[in-house]
């Protein structure tokens, strides 16, 4: 059970880690002199902010959420296995899986709203910005399954 605790805390650090990497850094879509990300734009090492549009603006905010969750799920879960004695009234684990789950589907809907929106064409291609985006998704719900399994083994 301690196993699938930690390992949930680590997957869940990992997460929000490569999220920060993610939301931070503008090589979301690539091309030959040029990308951007989520906030600014660089076109031949000429760098400027990206404007709004609902679509980018979507990704932001569920980006942002599914920080957030992963950030709150880590301190219930360092809770849960450093001080069980604090917040005793409540099943730490339980809410942990809850609030992994939530930040993989805040993610999930963050990045899809990107990839239906930023259709790259010619040679323009997603980039790695892009990719530890969807890398964040799935650690997240494999955090939220892990953190599930240990509060299935003692659910309290």
């Amino acid at each position: 059970m301690l196993a699938l605790q930690v390992s949930s805390l680590v997957l869940l650090l990992l997460s929000a880690i490569v999220n920060v990497i993610s939301l931070a850094t503008d090589f979301w879509i690539a091309a030959s002199g040029s990308h951007f990300g989520l906030w600014r734009v660089c076109i031949l090492d000429i760098c400027g902010t990206l404007g709004n549009g609902a679509d980018i603006d979507a990704t932001r905010a569920f980006s942002i959420i599914s920080l957030l969750l992963l950030l709150v799920a880590v301190l219930m879960q360092i809770l849960e296995i450093m001080f069980n004695t604090v917040l005793s009234g409540t099943n730490k684990q339980k809410l942990t899986a809850i609030l992994s789950f939530c930040a993989g589907a805040s993610a999930l809907i963050a990045m899809s709203v990107f990839t239906g929106s930023a259709r790259p064409s010619g040679s323009t291609t997603y980039s790695w910005s892009f990719a530890l985006g969807w890398v964040s998704t799935g650690l997240s719900l494999v955090a939220g399954a892990a953190a599930f399994l240990a509060f299935k083994h003692n659910p309290q």
